[in-house]
């Protein structure tokens, strides 16, 4: 199957502007997570969708693949949809740009179990983290500050969310004492048809409340199926998560 990973790249940013050329360990955040990518052997190729011409001067000093992508694309799978429509491969995965220590096993399990759900008639695969077992006596602040999962029996997504789900309800009968939360993290698959059919999609309600795009898929009656990664939360949200980025990468 060829595997096309994309790696959504937009120098605006409310919490920090021109984050995907920042420098880490001397090397800007976006060459990272291209070469870490490129380590996955089940990767057939990579490129960087950007809308800005600051970004591609940097793709062309490192020689990474790079495609120009609108400026009114509304979310990374928008960019990753106008990628598909430009260029062909069997599957698409979405990598975060501002990851720049992603795992290439946690890329080839995110592909390997992508194959898996293609051959159940499921064309869409998310990922997410496995949250330390919090006790029901503690409150939902002890969680971090992610969207959330819940998954189902069948291994697809029953609901996404900002807000910590399920509740954590105390009520008298209670059978369990604590839950294991599943931290949503924004590494997808895709098949092309699911990529295609994602921008003709409306955006429902929930999404834009939650402001979480996969939600689009979910809210039109499309199932997702999940798969747990061991890593993906190491993301550069502020600047001063550069020095954390930093000092992981050394000990690493």
């Amino acid at each position: 199957m060829n595997v096309l990973a994309v790696i959504p790249a937009r120098w605006k940013s409310k919490r920090f502007p021109g984050k995907p050329i920042a420098k880490i360990s001397g090397l800007p955040m976006i060459v990272h997570v291209y070469r870490r990518t490129q380590e996955a052997k089940e990767v057939t190729d990579t490129v960087i969708a950007t809308d800005d011409k600051r970004i591609v001067d940097v793709c062309k000093k490192y020689s990474l693949k790079f495609i120009m992508t609108s400026k009114n694309c509304m979310t990374g799978t928008d960019r990753v949809s106008e990628v598909a429509r430009k260029i062909r491969a069997d599957s698409y995965i979405n990598i975060q740009g501002d990851s720049p220590l992603v795992d290439k096993d946690d890329i080839s399990k995110m592909i390997k179990a992508h194959y898996k759900f293609i051959k159940l008639g499921i064309d869409v695969t998310n990922s997410y983290v496995l949250e330390n077992s919090i006790d029901f006596k503690e409150s939902a602040k002890n969680l971090s500050p992610h969207a959330y999962l819940v998954q189902k029996k069948d291994q697809t997504i029953l609901a996404i969310s900002r807000h910590a789900i399920p509740y954590i309800f105390t009520g008298e009968g209670k059978k369990i004492t604590s839950y294991k939360y599943k931290s949503h993290v924004g590494m997808y698959v895709f098949s092309r048809d699911s990529l295609l059919k994602y921008t003709k999609l409306r955006q429902g309600d929930i999404e834009k409340a939650e402001g979480i795009e996969m939600l689009r898929y979910l809210e039109n009656g499309i199932q997702i199926g999940c798969v747990e990664i061991k890593g993906g939360s190491q993301t550069v949200d502020h600047k001063e998560d550069i020095k954390k980025i930093e000092t992981m990468m050394r000990r690493s």
